[in-house]
């Protein structure tokens, strides 16, 4: 009887059949840079010790949250992200996803403010090994531009897949929709 069992890969149907491990984490508050903060940041990234099943986020910040894929995919045209990373996009494509402010979308209930409404959170029902997160900066002088930053919360369900079995998700890997 050999113990040399397979390991789970990236197409093991049954792996996003069952639940997900959960996987929770959080930012502190405003902690993710914008693209246009003087000091030219990265996007905060998260990595899983396995692939998910599905990643849960929530806006918890002031300004829009981008979340992305990929680090390229967090930059828009013209936007710098680090000292080399000038004009990813010359083309004009954008590879991220757009969360609303806790702020923008906070209603008043008859026994106070309402916050996290329903548009501050995102279910993505994706298998990936990695996220990126990055500050929408209003492009006016609106009162949420006094705060570059933003912040968030993540629970994710994790699969028995070991992140190290799964492709790295970029444009020059042929996937051309994450950046």
């Amino acid at each position: 009887m050999s113990f040399n069992h397979p390991k789970a890969g990236p197409n093991l149907v049954g792996a996003y059949q069952m639940s997900g491990i959960p996987f929770v984490t959080s930012s502190v508050a405003s902690e993710v840079p914008g693209p246009d903060d003087n000091t030219q940041s990265l996007p905060i990234k998260v990595e899983f010790p396995y692939v998910t099943k599905f990643i849960t986020v929530r806006n918890t910040g002031i300004n829009e949250l981008r979340v992305g894929f990929s680090a390229d995919g967090m930059v828009g045209p013209g936007e710098r992200l680090g000292s080399a990373d000038a004009d990813k996009h010359p083309n004009g494509t954008r590879n991220y996803f757009l969360i609303p402010s806790a702020s923008s979308t906070a209603g008043v209930a008859a026994d106070g403010p309402v916050h996290g409404s329903a548009g501050t959170i995102q279910t993505f029902d994706v298998r990936c090994k990695e996220i990126y997160f990055l500050s929408d900066v209003p492009k006016n002088n609106s009162p949420a531009a006094a705060g570059l930053s933003t912040s968030f919360s993540l629970i994710a369900g994790l699969t028995p897949i070991l992140a190290s079995e799964f492709p790295a998700l970029t444009g020059s890997s042929g996937f051309t929709g994450v950046g």
